[in-house]
């Protein structure tokens, strides 16, 4: 697929006015800036090459209505990157607020790797496509329609085929660093 290379059109000095006491731009600043940004948590799964692939993400955002998709980025040197790319089908499953365990298993925070993360939860198996997560808040079924590298991750534009949604509407969260439910404000 392609790369993706932006170029801003000039300088950050002339396109925002700064505070005169503003910090500089760092990795740290940054990176502390994306853990403040609160994502519903995901797994996104594959099934490539007779073998399934899984991994917990939180980069994902809807994309169109027509046609129905959803953007979702993954870092490059993931396990599950390059069978994420060669199957061209991908399962979201959004995981509920009581599945903070499984979220942690399927991004490598437990030690468990490859197919035995599949024995947490209850997943559900197909010939040739990809598990779902049967308790899952939801499930999609996408297909790749585009991917681009951007730096250390790739960003896949897929097309949805099949919304299944569970019993329970809230998701799972995860901002400063830490898993979480939504708590409604009303107005």
């Amino acid at each position: 697929m392609s790369e993706l290379r932006i170029q801003p059109s000039a300088p950050p000095e002339s396109r925002f006015l700064l505070p005169a006491n503003r910090e500089p731009q760092t990795l740290e600043n940054f990176l502390e800036a994306m853990a403040r940004l609160a994502s519903a948590v995901h797994i996104v799964t594959a099934h490539h090459a007779g073998s399934d692939y899984g991994m917990t993400v939180t980069a994902v955002t809807s994309l169109s209505t027509e046609p129905q998709s959803i953007l979702l980025s993954v870092n490059r040197k993931s396990a599950a990157h390059d069978a994420l790319v060669a199957a061209g089908e991908l399962c979201l499953n959004t995981l509920r607020p009581c599945q903070a365990a499984l979220a942690r298993t399927f991004a490598g925070m437990t030690g468990v790797r490859g197919h035995a993360r599949f024995e947490h939860g209850a997943w559900e198996f197909s010939v040739g496509r990809p598990p779902v997560l049967r308790d899952a808040g939801l499930q999609m079924l996408c297909n790749v329609l585009q991917s681009h590298v951007i730096g250390t991750h790739r960003v896949f534009a897929c097309s949805v085929s099949n919304v299944m949604l569970g019993q329970e509407p809230q998701a799972l969260v995860y901002g400063n660093r830490r898993f979480g439910a939504m708590a409604y404000i009303e107005d």
